[in-house]
């Protein structure tokens, strides 16, 4: 098995009386340590920041961060609070939106109907020639397709119908 007591000391892994690498993380890490003990004690004390050490500065932040006390708290129906403002009436632009949304559909649709009114004697020969030619096959199969899609639709209605976690519409009641 290779495990650590196993292994044959290499030039990689030096032995640990030696000042190796692990000697020179240790002193980084005491001097971190060190480091931030000092900007601590300098936050307590409320002594003047020095612009010099910036390492320094930062580990004061990170104090002074940590000693003020934490944001309000979140409260106990926060959400019920998001949901009665998203099920609650919408904005004053939201309706003028869709409202505005509904008078542009009629307005183009009213508009579709004019130009085909006026220029579709001239398109519906153009039209017909690309309409391809329906065989007896075709009708079958398409036959099928839209009773298939028809099972589909009332399948799902009966479901909705059925199930008893969705509460009925008032105007439906």
């Amino acid at each position: 098995m290779n495990t650590p007591d196993d292994r044959k000391p290499g030039r990689e892994d030096p032995p640990i009386h030696r000042t190796g690498w692990r000697g020179i993380d240790a002193l980084r890490l005491k001097a971190e340590w060190q480091a931030q003990e000092h900007a601590l004690e300098q936050e307590r004390r409320g002594q003047p920041l020095d612009p010099a050490d910036s390492r320094l500065a930062e580990y004061r932040l990170i104090a002074r961060a940590l000693r003020t006390p934490a944001m309000e708290p979140v409260p106990y129906d926060l959400a019920a609070q998001i949901v009665r403002h998203v099920e609650g009436m919408p904005a004053a632009g939201e309706l003028f939106e869709r409202w505005l949304l509904r008078v542009l559909t009629a307005i183009f649709a009213i508009a579709v109907i004019a130009v085909v009114a006026a220029y579709g004697a001239q398109w519906m020969p153009a039209f017909a020639s690309l309409w391809p030619s329906l065989s007896p096959q075709s009708a079958d199969w398409a036959g099928l397709l839209i009773g298939c899609l028809a099972v589909s639709l009332a399948w799902q209605g009966v479901v909705r119908l059925m199930r008893a976690d969705v509460e009925m519409p008032a105007g439906l009641a």
